[in-house]
């Protein structure tokens, strides 16, 4: 018998199948990857529900529903990042590069500040907050993939734009929040299902992750223009006008490449050119000073330009907050605090780095002001098409507001934490063999735009 007609002779014996159980056939059956599943959910929950506030009074917050139904998202963000700190080992060794580790650090020096709060429990509870969704945030990124995560992200945040809308329209009293001025009037904002601040900060972030998707060659839908559409209405009527520079800077980020292609350069110097012979023409027929300042007046909620020239109040909240801080500068005041002990000035610090310096002390300042310059160097010397514009969004924004590691850490850390993640989770997938690209493509190569697994 020759060699071809023995091979084709051969019969291969079935393999013996294992033993499933039911729920095991009934997964099978379904073909649904439950642990990704869970990842998707939890971080839509977190992404969404965090940082609403449906009481009329949005200053004050109180133990209620609300805010029990947070906890109880926390702890499922805790359950799920623990399971994936424990069994995966790419996201143990992300969260020990460089970037993340000075979140670390500061929900390190969260814990050592508890005691010295006046608050302990609401002090404690904000710091393991910040540790659940860095934990919560890192799996899904190892687990879902960049283009699943901001998927998601995109899905939860235009789900609080829409309710933000329909609460606007239906139930007005929380809807709507007016701002009272010193002048004694009042400022009308849309807030939606949150402070207005916090509507801008979500509406701006989903504008800039829509333009991240469409510049990574992801399909233009009508639902993804409409949400956009809505998203720029819900900006506007909040009058944040820190979100509304923020999305600006962002998107021209986002977009810096098509920008400074040369025909587009072209243009802009004519622009510039025309804009300089314009501003001259109008400085020569009065005076300038006060033309200008009627001007700015427009883009102030009371009318008076001052109110811009002290960042509408916040040069006085900064200043009481630094000498607060050298008062008590090893440890700070603790997190969740600065609504009392600045009552009399504002509830909140309104700048990124002060807020955590307020919270744990000057170290936590430090390690605050390294995260963030080492974002900035990584923006302008190492680009990256998805960090960069999430990045520029929050570093324009912490500016002027708190933004990340507020009293319950919400979609903005989360967004702060996936863009830190993003470099080096591209590194360790480059150089982890049992990572295929067919597998991983969502992950591995930001030329690449698939999903994982």
């Amino acid at each position: 018998m020759s060699l071809a007609e023995y091979e084709s002779s051969r019969q291969i014996r079935p393999q013996a199948q294992p033993f499933l159980t039911p729920a095991q056939q009934f997964q099978r059956a379904l073909d649904t990857p439950v642990v990704p599943l869970i990842g998707m959910m939890v971080l839509f929950l977190a992404s969404f529900g965090n940082l609403v506030n449906l009481a009329i009074d949005k200053q004050n917050v109180a133990l209620d529903g609300q805010v029990l139904a947070k906890l109880g998202v926390l702890a499922l963000c805790g359950i799920y990042g623990a399971y994936g700190f424990l069994n995966e080992p790419r996201v143990r060794s992300l969260i020990l590069t460089l970037p993340l580790m000075w979140v670390v650090t500061i929900i390190a020096l969260y814990v050592v500040a508890v005691p010295s709060s006046v608050m302990q429990t609401e002090s404690l509870a904000s710091a393991v907050s910040i540790a659940c969704v860095l934990l919560m945030s890192v799996t899904c990124l190892v687990q879902l993939g960049v283009r699943t995560v901001l998927d998601t992200i995109f899905h939860a945040v235009s789900a609080f734009v829409v309710l933000s809308w329909l609460v606007y329209f239906v139930a007005p009293q929380i809807g709507i929040y007016r701002e009272p001025l010193p002048d004694g009037q009042f400022a009308v904002r849309m807030s939606g299902l949150a402070h207005p601040n916090t509507l801008g900060q979500f509406s701006g972030l989903l504008i800039v992750i829509a333009c991240i998707q469409s510049v990574r060659d992801q399909p233009i839908t009508k639902w993804r223009i409409a949400m956009v559409l809505l998203a720029a209405g819900a900006l506007i009527g909040s009058l944040s006008r820190t979100s509304l520079l923020a999305t600006i800077v962002a998107v021209a980020v986002v977009y810096r490449r098509q920008i400074l292609r040369r025909e587009y350069f072209v243009f802009f110097v004519w622009v510039a050119l025309i804009g300089s012979v314009a501003l001259m023409v109008f400085g020569t027929t009065g005076d300038l000073g006060d033309k200008i300042e009627s001007k700015l007046a427009l883009l102030s909620k009371s009318g008076d330009t001052s109110e811009l020239t002290s960042a509408t109040g916040r040069a006085e909240i900064w200043a009481k907050a630094i000498s607060m801080i050298r008062d008590q500068p090893l440890t700070g005041y603790g997190a969740a605090t600065s609504k009392i002990h600045l009552a009399d000035y504002s509830l909140y610090t309104h700048n990124l780095i002060l807020n955590i310096a307020f919270s744990c002390g000057v170290l936590g300042g430090l390690a605050a002001i390294c995260m963030c310059l080492g974002r900035v160097r990584a923006l302008l010397f190492q680009p990256h098409v998805v960090a960069d514009g999430l990045l520029a969004f929050i570093l324009v924004n912490g500016l002027f507001e708190n933004v990340i590691f507020a009293n319950l850490a919400g979609m903005p850390t989360i967004v702060w934490i996936v863009a830190l993640c993003l470099p080096g989770l591209d590194y360790l997938n480059a150089n982890d063999p049992n990572v295929s690209p067919a597998e991983n493509g969502g992950v591995l190569s930001w030329n690449s735009w698939g999903s994982v697994r």
